[in-house]
């Protein structure tokens, strides 16, 4: 039985044992050094240094094959009914583990196309020909891929419960900060107070290093995926702000936008606030679509459509995309079709999911650009708003 600290671990490889017999797979093969596979710490938590092959079996039994300074990693998860030790050549016992196993279907993590699915690299793929024969790994193999997708998509208990407290320390901070925003301040001295909020509450930023700046733009100087500048937010600009908290390896993904009140102004104008409302009401849309069944394309279309009918550039980037251990999750995404197919917004919402939902006002050279972005579970009953949502504009009174 997994210890409290392997949790999740446990969780999603039960969530795999019951996937593997939906599948008809007889065994999941890991194969890793130095932490190889992206599907390590989601499965066992272990940060595999030397080679090691994992066996997740349809019947409820794993096995790991491991170095012997790895051993005690993999043996204080508590998931493995056996670790077995090598000493300086893992072939031999490999090959006894296959022929107790005897997989007539084993699942390989090799994908075309989600990066998350194709943790075997060429150099173990052939290593694993060369000891079980081309033959025979032919006979055998099939992609992990909706295996890893649907294991990683469909959150357990633990990891809804660790992204729920990601949502509420994010907006913790933002309120925070909300309350010390003051025209004059530059993009980056607004960036600073996020991981100032960040340091103060133990956490770190769940994209990129532990304290990288969050996405802070004044509409006037362009919107982009881009450092905050030097530049000073001033009366009468729009200030985005794009935020992740990372919690106990889970994630949020909140973006709020707010307007910096000119002198006189009592409320922003109304090309601003006719943006911002656009927005809000296209999120709202799409939320109320984000069912199981439904295709990614058709809850980004509900979105989309909203932005487009008030007159506004269609949406340049998907309306949302899966949160989780990562800002993008991989699985299902909530984007529009294109050709030649891409096939993660053909894939269907499924119950368990939790999604950033974000469809955009953005317009360039200065026009009025809103981004509200909501972190949303999907259940049978109806999607959940795990956030607490943006539907008035933040204005920021001038000095």
């Amino acid at each position: 039985m997994a210890s409290e600290k392997y949790i999740v671990n446990q969780e999603k490889v039960d969530q795999a044992v019951e996937l593997m017999k939906e599948y008809g797979i007889d065994t999941w093969l890991i194969l890793t050094r130095e932490n190889t596979d992206p599907s390590l710490p989601l499965m066992v938590g272990v940060r595999s240094v030397h080679k090691g092959a994992i066996f997740l079996n349809s019947n409820g039994e794993h096995f790991v094959l491991t170095s012997v300074s790895d051993q005690a990693s993999y043996e204080e998860t508590g998931i493995f009914k056996e670790v077995i030790a090598y000493h300086s050549r893992i072939e031999e016992p490999f090959l006894e583990l296959m022929e107790k196993f005897k997989p007539k279907k084993m699942a390989l993590n090799i994908s075309l196309e989600d990066h998350l699915a194709d943790g075997l690299t060429v150099g173990q793929y052939q290593w694993l020909e060369g000891v079980l024969g081309k033959d025979r790994l032919r006979e055998i193999e099939v992609s992990s891929e909706n295996l890893v997708q649907n294991v990683r998509s469909i959150k357990s208990e633990a990891e809804i419960s660790r992204i729920q407290k990601a949502i509420e320390i994010t907006q913790d901070i933002y309120n925070e900060v909300f309350q010390q925003l003051k025209p004059g301040m530059t993009e980056r001295e607004i960036g600073e107070l996020f991981i100032k909020g960040l340091k103060k509450r133990k956490v770190t930023s769940g994209i990129g290093p532990a304290f990288q700046l969050p996405i802070v733009c004044s509409v006037r100087l362009g919107l982009a995926h881009r450092e905050p500048s030097e530049e000073k937010v001033l009366p009468g600009d729009m200030l985005v702000m794009d935020f992740s908290v990372k919690y106990q390896d889970y994630v949020s993904d909140i973006a709020r936008t707010a307007y910096f009140l000119r002198p006189g102004e009592e409320k922003a104008p109304p090309e601003v606030q006719k943006a911002f409302d656009t927005a809000v009401e296209a999120v709202t849309a799409a939320i109320e679509v984000l069912l199981p069944g439904k295709k990614g394309y058709e809850v980004d279309a509900a979105g989309r459509k909203v932005i487009e009918e008030a007159g506004y550039p269609t949406i340049r980037h998907s309306t949302g995309h899966q949160i989780g251990r990562d800002c993008h999750d991989g699985g299902t995404g909530l984007g529009p079709r294109r050709n030649p197919p891409r096939l993660a917004v053909e894939r269907e919402v499924q119950e368990g999911e939790v999604y950033a939902v974000e469809p955009t006002v953005i317009q360039d050279g200065g026009l009025p650009s809103v981004i509200v972005e909501e972190n949303v579970l999907v259940t049978k009953e109806g999607p959940i708003i795990l956030s607490k949502r943006q539907t008035e504009l933040v204005t920021i009174p001038a000095e």
